[in-house]
C-alpha cells in the first residue's frame, strides 16, 4: 500500500471523529493546560499517598509495621530499589498511582471543558479493546526479548538481568514480575491517555497531517522525560512517533498501551533496574540513530499488521474493528 494511501487513512482516523469547534477554541485550549496541570499535580500527590497507604496496609498485614515503615527508606537510598524486589515494587506502586491519578485529572479537566467523555480520549467504541493491548504487549515484548537475548549471545559478558537480582527464589521472581507487569501497564496507560489521547486529539483539531502529528507528539513525549542524553531523547522521540502511528491507524490507544508497557517491562526486567536517581549525562552514541529508526519502523509495522493481517483483524474483531486501511 502506498504511503499516501496510509496517510490519507490516518487523516480520517476515528481519533478525530468526535472533534468539535470547541477543540479549536484557543481560549478553551489555553485554559485546559494550566488548569489541567494544576489538577494533575494535586491528583498525583493524592495518588502517590494512596498508593503508599495501600502498600503499607498490605505489607503491615504480612510482615508487620516495621517492615512497612522500612519501605520509605528507598527515598533516602534510591539504590535499594535496584537491589530489593519489595522496595522496587513499592516505588513502582507509588509512580503508577501518581501517574494514573495525574492523567485522569488532566483528561478530566480537558473532557469537562470540551464536553467530552474521558473514555473518548482512549478508545472510540463502547468497550476497551483489550485484545489490542495484549497484541502490543506480546509482539513488542517478544521482539525486544529476542533482541536482548541476541545481544547477550553476541556479547563477551552478558549482564545479569535485574529480575534475577530482585528475588532469590523462582516464586519470588514470578511474584515480582506479575506485580511489575500490572503496574507498568497502568503507568503506560496513564502516559498514553495524555500523549496519544488528549494531545493527539487536540493537535488533530489544528492539523490532520500525520507527519506533523507524529513529529510533534514524539518530540514532546521525549522532552517531558527530562533526560539529558541526546541518544535517549532520539529513541524516545521515535517511540512517541511510532505510538502515534499506532493510535492513528487503530483509532485508539489500546495497542499503544501494550507496546509502551512491553518496552518498559523488558527494560526493567532484563536491562536495568528501576531507579529514581536522575540520569547522568552521557556522550552521544551514533548507534542510537539506528535504534530510533528501528523502533519507529517496527511500531508502524505492528500497527499495519493489526489493521491489514486477516488473522489479526479477525481475532480483534470482537472488540471493535480497526480503522479502515
Amino acid at each position: 500500500m502506498a504511503m499516501g494511501v496510509i496517510f490519507e487513512a490516518m487523516r480520517e482516523s476515528r481519533v478525530f471523529a468526535d472533534l468539535t469547534p470547541r477543540d479549536r477554541d484557543g481560549r478553551l485550549v489555553a485554559l485546559t493546560v494550566p488548569v489541567g496541570l494544576l489538577a494533575a499535580v494535586v491528583a498525583a500527590l493524592l495518588g502517590a499517598a494512596s498508593a503508599c497507604l495501600i502498600v503499607m496496609v498490605v505489607v503491615s498485614g504480612l510482615d508487620g509495621a516495621p517492615a512497612a515503615a522500612a519501605l520509605f527508606a528507598v527515598f533516602d537510598d534510591p539504590a535499594r530499589a535496584s537491589s530489593e524486589g519489595v522496595s522496587s515494587l513499592f516505588l513502582l506502586s507509588v509512580l503508577a498511582g501518581a501517574n494514573g491519578a495525574a492523567a485522569l485529572a488532566f483528561v478530566g479537566v480537558a473532557g469537562g471543558l470540551m464536553h467530552r467523555a474521558i473514555r473518548r480520549y482512549a478508545f472510540p467504541g463502547p468497550l476497551f479493546r483489550t485484545r489490542l493491548t495484549v497484541a502490543g504487549l506480546s509482539a513488542v515484548g517478544v521482539v525486544m526479548g529476542v533482541v536482548v537475548l541476541a545481544g547477550w549471545l553476541l556479547g563477551a559478558k552478558p549482564p545479569s538481568p535485574p529480575v534475577l537480582d530482585l528475588a532469590s527464589t523462582t516464586f519470588g521472581r514470578a511474584t515480582y514480575v506479575g506485580f511489575a507487569v500490572v503496574l507498568l501497564v497502568l503507568a503506560a496507560a496513564a502516559e498514553e491517555v495524555v500523549f496519544r489521547g488528549w494531545l493527539l486529539k487536540q493537535t488533530g483539531a489544528l492539523t490532520r497531517n500525520p507527519a506533523i502529528l507524529m513529529v510533534f507528539n514524539g518530540l514532546l513525549f521525549a522532552t517531558i522525560h527530562f533526560d539529558p542524553n541526546l541518544s535517549a531523547f532520539l529513541v524516545r522521540a521515535a517511540m512517541g512517533a511510532g505510538l502515534t502511528w499506532m493510535t492513528l491507524r487503530t483509532g485508539g490507544i489500546e495497542l499503544a498501551i501494550g507496546a509502551h508497557a512491553a518496552n518498559n517491562i523488558v527494560i526493567l526486567m532484563l536491562l536495568r533496574p528501576l531507579s529514581i536517581q536522575p540520569e547522568a549525562a552521557q556522550p552521544f552514541e551514533a548507534g542510537s540513530l539506528v535504534s530510533a529508526v528501528a523502533i519507529a519502523v517496527s511500531y508502524a509495522g505492528l500497527a499495519e499488521a493489526v489493521v491489514r493481517w486477516p488473522a489479526m483483524t479477525g481475532w480483534i474483531g470482537g472488540r471493535g474493528d480497526p480503522a479502515p486501511v
